[in-house]
Formats: C-alpha cells, sequence, structure tokens
C-alpha cells in the first residue's frame, strides 16, 4: 500500500503574465496564486499551524510594470494527479492575464525554485523608433563600462557584474528593440528597468517582457 507521504507530487508550472496583470506585484501574485489553487480542487499540500497557507514557490520576482512570457512556479499535491488533469484543472480556473503554458512533475528533492536561479532573459520594446546607430552606441557604452554604479534602496552597488549581455535586435514589426540577460542568483538580480536607465531611458519610454528563466545547471543562447 502506498502511504501518504509517497504520494506526496511536486508540479512546476510555467506561465506568462500579461498586461493586465503588469502591475500586481510579487506579494499580490502569490494571493493569486493561493486563491487559483483553493479554487481549482485539486488536492493542494498546505502548511501545518494556525493559518494553512498552500504550499508554492514562485522562481523570481518580476519588477513591477513588467509582463512575463514564461514565469515559473512550483506547488504540492496530496495526492499523485496526472499532469494532463492539473494542466487542465489550472487553465480552467485562471484569471484574465495569467496563461498556463506548461505543467510538468519534478522531484521532490530539488532546492527551491529562488535557489536554482541563474539568469533571466528580458525584451524590450519602444513605443517610439529608435536611431539605429545610437542605440548601438549606447549599448555599446554600456557592455564596455568597467563599473556602473547605483543606488537601490539606499545601498549602493554596481549594475555592471549584473548584465551579461545586451544586443539590438529587429522585431516582428520591423522596428528596433533591446535583448538582454541579467543575472538572477540569489542577492545579486539585475533589473531590466536599472539597466535602461543607465542606457537614458525613462520607463514611459517602453515596455519590457520576460521572455526566460535560467536555472542553475542550465544553458541557453539568448533568443535569435
Amino acid at each position: 500500500m502506498t502511504s501518504q507521504e509517497e504520494q506526496i507530487t511536486r508540479i512546476r508550472v510555467t506561465y506568462a503574465k500579461g498586461p493586465s496583470l503588469r502591475f500586481i506585484g510579487h506579494l499580490d501574485l502569490q494571493r493569486l496564486w493561493e486563491r487559483l489553487l483553493r479554487r481549482s480542487g485539486l488536492p493542494i499540500r498546505y502548511s501545518q499551524g494556525f493559518n494553512p497557507r498552500a504550499r508554492l514557490n514562485l522562481a523570481s520576482a518580476l519588477p513591477l510594470g513588467v509582463v512575463s512570457e514564461a514565469e515559473l512556479l512550483d506547488f504540492w499535491l496530496d495526492e499523485a494527479v496526472p499532469v494532463g488533469a492539473v494542466a487542465k484543472t489550472l487553465s480552467q480556473n485562471s484569471l484574465p492575464g495569467l496563461e498556463i503554458k506548461a505543467v510538468q512533475s519534478v522531484s521532490l528533492r530539488e532546492k527551491a525554485l529562488q535557489e536554482q536561479m541563474a539568469a533571466s532573459d528580458y525584451e524590450i520594446q519602444f513605443y517610439d523608433p529608435q536611431p539605429q546607430a545610437e542605440l548601438a552606441e549606447k549599448v555599446a557604452a554600456l557592455l564596455a563600462a568597467k563599473e556602473l554604479p547605483r543606488v537601490r534602496r539606499k545601498k549602493s552597488y554596481d549594475l555592471r557584474p549584473l548584465i551579461l549581455d545586451v544586443e539590438v535586435f529587429i522585431r516582428g514589426d520591423g522596428e528596433l528593440g533591446l535583448r538582454m540577460r541579467l543575472n538572477a542568483a540569489p542577492s545579486a538580480t539585475g533589473r531590466p528597468d536599472e539597466v535602461l536607465e543607465a542606457l537614458g531611458f525613462s520607463n514611459t519610454e517602453y515596455l519590457a517582457c520576460r521572455t526566460g528563466l535560467i536555472l542553475e545547471g542550465e544553458s541557453a543562447p539568448l533568443p535569435s
């Protein structure tokens, strides 16, 4: 006979966070997921104690105003449920702006997603057309800088080591955009808004979209 502990399953969800949720913060997003999981009717595993909470783990906080095509979330079930059934149930109970893209079962022994984070990929869409030579020059100067001193939450830090790559590319609409890969290791995370500010852009001039999360041990070229 299978014990209850042997029935516990860890589920990983890849999901998109659309424009309607772009100003929903990390804690509010976690609460949205808790409500979604409660509503799903799945055998969700809860924490112990006076105020039980659904056991879930979001990979990486997304800056306010940034949308995403590739967020990651882990949650736990008290009973094994076919992955296909989990995906269908989550999609049926999902909220506007939250799209379930993939569902898989992962090992219970894996570290928390936050501890596995290595890097994040972003694409930047500018609201106004950008001169190619000028944009390329700004990016080249950024990458050539030995240090980029900044202040975050009243603490000084160097942004440059957090920038792994930045490149200009032509979007599907024919306009220029940026792709960037930023460090996302615990306590060493780069933010796209800070990179854009270092390039001379205010947060009203572009839309940033996270296109990928890279976990430790994974390697992936910047999307082309």
